[in-house]
């Protein structure tokens, strides 16, 4: 059965969640930039709750800088822009509902005036966004926008329509301030302090290209940080397939994930946005403690386990993380040093936390790809392991397992399977940091660890030993040496 509006009837009789709203009335006051998997499983579910519970007064238009795929699109729109999102606990427990806030699609690379009008729009109060670290055009080295970066040169220096998310709603912001449309800005991804990266590369952006406006900005838009969390894998055929065989449900759309869904927003809107408390999120004064936590515990540990992991023959998350050598170093050993950190976390108990993470790693139901991890590992690893390394020396904090974990990733530049091909690495610095795969000063200063630490023969020390030992040795001797 195919999902549509005049199936959903049929569809709910089969005992799956499907909309109960008025989807034909719904109109559009959030516009989101960003059409992907994780905002479909993540933010467009919470969006649906609230809808569900007669807590929100309309839907999400939906929007694309970047050209996709014209196939999702049309069957997306032949689906009236429902899809499932199946649920998978570890337990095997699985959850099926429909989703239906979405209003409409637009994509700036077909139809430019489109975009313009729904950001622009007076029934839109909170324009979202998920576009990944590539999407803002930052340079995290100087905190600023990238200049240098062609899409920006493009959208500042000429009145063609913008290639970039920041061109494309710095355009938006000045229609709303001649229109003086106030508006709640907010990122939805798992950049580091996503809110006020956007709002620097905004103003920065903005400055040059509509400086009059800038006052009305300071007034009238604010950019709130979020945390957002929904191990998410890609779909493929097999997920459709399944859909039909134990659902009878034909979607072209669908996106599975983990039952586990979190997410935290700062309290800073200008406007009125949904209720999103009412659907389970946390709304708080500051985002950071929780932003820390699952960047440096989840997103930290997924990169210090996928690399020894794909080393040690793994492809599949779940079945890594049932080896108890990889479970004991993640969780007895990488986790406990990083949590000496962390501050506490209103709310959260960091040690009940950490299990939960590696129950989530071990879900097998979810078949999340170790090389999904492990691709763009300097991007990744960068936040989420360089930061508290830097901090932990600073304070003399021993980081043996975190330097470990950093020595094993440098390997896996070196390292060659039963073949003798090397191992795959997907990485914006993977040419440069393969060149000096053997030099582990080399190695981390591409990769953009401080100078403090580098220059530290304390780490500069420990690699080198690790490495030795991962050359002669292996990598699952090298664990069992380090933890024995």
């Amino acid at each position: 059965m195919t999902i549509s509006d005049s199936t959903l009837e049929e569809i709910r009789r089969k005992g799956i969640r499907t909309p109960s709203y008025d989807r034909k009335n719904l109109r559009t006051v959030v516009a989101h930039i960003g059409l992907g998997h994780f905002h479909r499983s993540h933010f467009l579910t919470y969006m649906d709750e609230l809808l569900e519970k007669g807590l929100s007064d309309g839907g999400v238009f939906e929007l694309d800088v970047i050209p996709v795929s014209e196939k999702f699109i049309y069957d997306f729109r032949e689906q009236d822009y429902l899809y499932s999102v199946l649920s998978l606990s570890p337990d095997g427990t699985e959850d099926l509902r429909i989703n239906g806030p979405v209003t409409g699609y637009a994509n700036q690379a077909w139809d430019p005036d489109k975009v313009a009008g729904v950001l622009s729009d007076e029934s839109v109060r909170l324009i979202t966004l998920t576009i990944t670290e590539k999407g803002y055009t930052y340079r995290d080295d100087e905190k600023s926008l990238n200049w240098s970066d062609d899409g920006i040169q493009h959208d500042l220096t000429t009145d063609e329509p913008a290639r970039t998310a920041v061109g494309c709603l710095s355009y938006a912001l000045s229609l709303r301030a001649e229109k003086n449309l106030p508006v709640t800005v907010m990122s939805c991804d798992n950049v580091p302090e996503n809110g006020k990266m956007l709002r620097t590369c905004i103003f920065e952006f903005c400055g040059k290209k509509y400086p009059d406006i800038i006052p009305w900005l300071e007034r009238n838009v604010s950019f709130p940080c979020t945390m957002v969390d929904r191990i998410t894998p890609g779909t493929g055929e097999d997920d459709r397939e399944k859909l039909r065989h134990d659902y009878d449900i034909d979607d072209k759309c669908p996106v599975h994930a983990e039952s586990f869904m979190q997410l935290v927003i700062e309290d800073d809107f200008i406007t009125v946005v949904p209720d999103f408390r009412a659907s389970g999120a946390l709304v708080v004064d500051d985002v950071m403690p929780y932003e820390l936590m699952k960047i440096r515990l989840l997103n930290g540990s997924h990169s210090a386990l996928s690399y020894p992991a794909y080393m040690m023959g793994y492809t599949m998350v779940d079945k890594a993380v049932s080896d108890p050598l990889i479970r004991k170093f993640i969780r007895e050993y990488y986790m406990e040093e990083i949590t000496e950190t962390l501050s506490p976390v209103p709310g959260i108990d960091l040690d009940d936390y950490k299990d939960q993470l590696v129950e989530r790693f071990s879900n097998p139901y979810i078949a999340d790809k170790v090389l999904r991890l492990a691709s763009d590992g300097s991007k990744k690893i960068s936040n989420a392991i360089f930061r508290p390394l830097e901090e932990a020396f600073a304070k003399g904090i021993p980081m043996d397992s975190v330097i470990l974990a950093l020595a094993m990733w440098e390997y896996y530049y070196q390292a060659v399977d039963s073949e003798g091909h090397h191992m795959p690495v997907d990485d914006p610095k993977g040419e440069e940091l393969a060149a000096v795969s053997e030099d582990p000063q080399g190695f981390f200063r591409i990769a953009g660890l401080s100078e403090s630490v580098l220059t530290s023969s304390l780490f500069t020390g420990k690699v080198r030993e690790y490495l030795s030992s991962l050359r002669n040795d292996g990598v699952r001797e090298t664990l069992e040496n380090y933890m024995s």
